[in-house]
This record gives C-alpha cells, sequence and structure tokens, in this order.
C-alpha cells in the first residue's frame, strides 16, 4: 500500500476527484475544486509519479488504485535493485580477477629472509589497513614516545574495528606517554573499547604484530628511502613475540603510578642506568625515554649520589655490581 500521508491535502483532493470524475479534464478539476488550473496541473505531476494517476486521453487523466501504483512501483523498484547487484557483481568479480595479479606483484616486493621494505608514509599506512582488516586473531603494539614522529601508530578507526570483531589487542607505551594528551586519550579509548593497555618505562622500537605472523616495524627514513619493513619469517617473528612478551610481562597497567620503595633504582632510574652504561648521553636517554633533558639530569644526578660515584663510568660499575643493572 502507498503511504498517502507524504501527499497534500490538495494532492489528495485532486485524486479523489479524479476518482470520483475519471472522464473530468484538468479544467474540470480546477472548477470543481475551485483552485486554479496550475495547481492541479502540479498535483497530477505528483499523482503520476506515485503511479496513481495514469494518462488517459490528451488532456486526462485515469486514477489507479492504490494497491495497484504500489505494485508498480515496487515493480520498478526491484528492477533497479537488481541492475545494482548485478552491477555489483561484475565489479566485485572484476577485482577478484586482479588478486592473482596482486599477489604476484606484491611477493616480488619481498626480499630474502620474507622481508619486505615499505617507502612512503601512505604506502605503510595502506598496509596498515590492509593487515588490521585481514588480521583474526591478535594484534600486539609497541608504541614507544619520542621515537619519531614518521613511524605512526595504529589508527583509532582501524582499532576499534579491530575490537569489535573480537581481536585480542595489546598496547604497549612508554610510561612518559601518559603525559602526553593525544597518546593518554588514544589509550584510554582502545581500553575502553576492551583493549588491553600497558606501559613500561622503556621499549626498543615501534612494533606492530598482527595474528603472530607478520610484523611492521615502522623506521626512520634511512637511505634507502625506506619508511618500515614487513617481516613473514616465523624465525624473526618468534623472537620479535618473545621480546613483546617480556616487555608484556613486566609493565604495569597504564595510568598506575610507579611505586618505590627500598634501596634499590626505580624502573626509570633502571632505565636510566642502563643507558648510561651503554654511553648514552642525558640528551639521548631523555629523547629515549620521553621525559626532558633536565629531568634525566637530576635523575642522573641523584642516582650518583646514592651511588657515591665520582663519574658516569664509576655509577654504571657500581650499579653492576649491586645488580641494579639486572
Amino acid at each position: 500500500m502507498l503511504n498517502l500521508t507524504n501527499l497534500d491535502a490538495t494532492s489528495i483532493a485532486v485524486y479523489r476527484t479524479r476518482v470520483a470524475h475519471p472522464a473530468a479534464t484538468s479544467r474540470q478539476v480546477s472548477d470543481e475544486l475551485d483552485i486554479p488550473l496550475s495547481q492541479v496541473h502540479l498535483a497530477d505531476g505528483r499523482l503520476a509519479e506515485l503511479r496513481l494517476l495514469r494518462p488517459a486521453s490528451a488532456d486526462g487523466w485515469a486514477a489507479v488504485s492504490p494497491e495497484t501504483a504500489s505494485d508498480l512501483l515496487l515493480a520498478e523498484a526491484e528492477r533497479a535493485l537488481l541492475e545494482q547487484r548485478t552491477a555489483v557483481a561484475a565489479a566485485r568479480a572484476g577485482l577478484s580477477a586482479l588478486t592473482g595479479e596482486y599477489l604476484d606483484a606484491r611477493s616480488r616486493r619481498t626480499g630474502p629472509g620474507g622481508v619486505e621494505t615499505v617507502e612512503g608514509e601512505e604506502a605503510l599506512r595502506a598496509v596498515v589497513h590492509e593487515l588490521s582488516q585481514s588480521c583474526r586473531a591478535t594484534v600486539d603494539a609497541m608504541v614507544p614516545v619520542g621515537a619519531g614522529d614518521r613511524a605512526p601508530l595504529p589508527e583509532m578507526p582501524l582499532d576499534l574495528a579491530v575490537l569489535a570483531r573480537g581481536v585480542t589487542v595489546r598496547t604497549l607505551f612508554q610510561q612518559a606517554g601518559q603525559g602526553h594528551r593525544a597518546t593518554a586519550s588514544y589509550a584510554r579509548a582502545i581500553s575502553t573499547a576492551g583493549a588491553l593497555v600497558k606501559s613500561v618505562t622503556l621499549l626498543p622500537a615501534h612494533m606492530l604484530v598482527y595474528d603472530g605472523t607478520v610484523a611492521v616495524l615502522p623506521l626512520g627514513p634511512g637511505p634507502s628511502g625506506a619508511d618500515a619493513v614487513v617481516i613473514r619469517d616465523p624465525a624473526v617473528l618468534q623472537v620479535l613475540m618473545q621480546l613483546f612478551d617480556q616487555h608484556w610481562e613486566r609493565a604495569s597497567d597504564f595510568g598506575a603510578v610507579e611505586q618505590h620503595g627500598g634501596e634499590g633504582p626505580s624502573d626509570l632510574e633502571r632505565a636510566v642506568l642502563r643507558l648510561m652504561a651503554a654511553g648514552k648521553k642525558d640528551e639521548v636517554i631523555a629523547r629515549q625515554i620521553g621525559v626532558s633533558p633536565r629531568s634525566i639530569s637530576r635523575i642522573v644526578a641523584t642516582l650518583m649520589e646514592r651511588l657515591q660515584a665520582a663519574s658516569r663510568f664509576q655509577a654504571g660499575v657500581r650499579a653492576a655490581a649491586n645488580g641494579w643493572l639486572a
């Protein structure tokens, strides 16, 4: 049945008159209803669009029952829908035919050892988008703070879509990210959607691992121009997953305040000591941990005082002797 509530009062009045007086001309309908002829023509047009009128003569219309008009409209809609579905099926078949070409060309990008280089930020985002759509079980992410602006985080819409499919998402941030408004907001949003979110003092690199079978390691632009590597080699993936699990096990919930007591160093101090022992300067340590150089200088001074060390080298030696670097 047609919904006549979408018609204005004039159109309904014209329709009733056409039903009551099948042979009436437009002028006669105008006189009968005492409305301008132009309004009759407008109403006739609306009624004809709804298939409630069909041409009957040079200046006349024949009224059609609402049931018949409804059938006519539905038949046209079904035909249009069938044509649309046919077009979609043809497009899908055409795209599917390219799958073999795509996979063949994609395999040529993979170098020895199952490592593929990705050049350009847009190409990297396309790879992350594709892997996010195809993953089925897990996504594990390491997100260091200050490890390079060109290395993109997983994007919020992708994360939410992955979580909506029931995929388990584990994301590790550096603790310094808790003080970054955008990072903290991002962490809260995905945590609310079901992601497991933790933080540690220091992370080695950006890393995304999908289903434990493919990893993406975003890089800064180097001599080769590559912005990331995509790794599918099972042996390398096993090492990367072990690295992730080790950090995950000693991580704390994102947003938790570090509690420290006793004579040993805090997690932050331990990370600073390790970087000091590796010969890193305060500026480098600050950049890797994600805090200000002034904060690192204060931590270093405090550690040297606690260790009664006259130099950074001596502080490293005494820290190792105390077991603080373990």
